[in-house]
């Protein structure tokens, strides 16, 4: 690790930045904009009825101040609590029917809608249609009438033909919708979610990023998918941590892992070794559904130091992302 960042930065940028990484080994990180969880409390409440003094300062190596009227023979189980983002429980699914089921029923509506209709011509409520005259069926249907004048006929005909061609697709065009609908079903599809509380969450391990077209599109389809998260790019490793809709991250995770090819040739720098470029690849090490997301948008950070991505990483209570991501073995 000292020998490549003396290639890449010089001799002397190398001292100060392994000192700096030295230093926040021993003394942790700088304070900064870390927030804390608040929902990791000081003590835990099953303990607090032991404590003397209700800290953990009461039981140490030396001393144990418990409360020890507390402790009986009996086990206690806590109530179980719900998770906040479980799924409901499904809706009752409809009586699935045969497809001669189904013809059947629309035959006995459409039956029963001729009915009324006829019912209402009866009654003189509504017009009776005009016939639905055609070439093919013009001297069965007009009979004498169109022997009289086949000309005019003809042309009436041809009218009123042209006349219900246009109405069909007035009614066609009524039914389309409009741009704004088109996009919001498309959104829907796209980025629609069973549970609305969940976020599902992915973290890939990547060996280098150096090729821009592969950076541009980690960026680019994080952003067009709508998810949130960060990728942190160090001289170790890269990662990716993606959060979003379930729909948006099985699309994000195709992308790194089957559709992009990491070992494809790019111009590398001196200190990209001919070994790194050929087995660069991408893995996801962890996916799993958390209650929000721990990250506003997505964005990509250069880091130099390992230090660097794990404060950017405890800044949103995520730190042991890198560990696992560190503890995966090499393919």
């Amino acid at each position: 690790h000292n020998e490549r960042l003396k290639a890449k930065y010089g001799e002397e940028v190398a001292k100060k930045m392994r000192r700096r990484e030295m230093r926040d080994d021993k003394f942790g990180p700088k304070p900064g904009k870390e927030k804390e969880d608040p929902s990791t409390p000081d003590v835990e409440w099953w303990d607090a009825p032991l404590l003397m003094n209700g800290t953990y300062e009461d039981v140490d190596e030396d001393k144990c101040n418990l409360v020890e009227e507390k402790i009986s023979v009996y086990v206690e189980h806590p109530v179980p609590i719900e998770p906040p983002a479980e799924a409901p429980p499904p809706p009752p699914q409809p009586l699935k029917l045969t497809k001669k089921e189904m013809k059947k029923l629309r035959t006995q509506r459409r039956q029963a809608r001729e009915k009324e209709k006829q019912a209402l011509i009866a009654q003189g409520l509504l017009e009776p249609p005009k016939p639905k005259v055609k070439i093919s069926n013009l001297m069965r249907v007009l009979g004498e009438e169109a022997s009289m004048d086949p000309t005019a006929i003809e042309k009436e005909v041809r009218k009123q033909m042209e006349e219900r061609q246009r109405a069909h697709e007035d009614r066609n065009l009524a039914r389309q919708l409009t741009p704004a609908e088109k996009r919001e079903k498309k959104l829907k599809k796209m980025f629609d979610s069973d549970v609305p509380n969940e976020t599902h969450v992915a973290v890939f391990r990547i060996r280098r990023l150096d090729n821009p077209q592969h950076r541009f599109k980690v960026d680019v389809n994080a952003r067009e998918n709508r998810l949130t998260g960060v990728c942190l790019i160090t001289s170790d490793m890269v990662l990716v941590v993606a959060e979003g809709v379930p729909k948006a991250i099985k699309r994000y995770s195709k992308l790194l892992l089957n559709r992009i090819d990491w070992n494809a040739d790019v111009e590398t720098s001196a200190t990209t070794s001919t070994f790194d470029k050929r087995h660069n690849t991408c893995e996801c090490v962890w996916q799993g559904i958390i209650a929000k997301p721990n990250f506003r948008k997505f964005r990509v950070e250069d880091c130099e130091l390992e230090a660097l991505a794990r404060r950017t990483l405890a800044g949103a209570g995520v730190e042991h992302y890198w560990d696992m991501a560190s503890n995966v073995p090499e393919t």
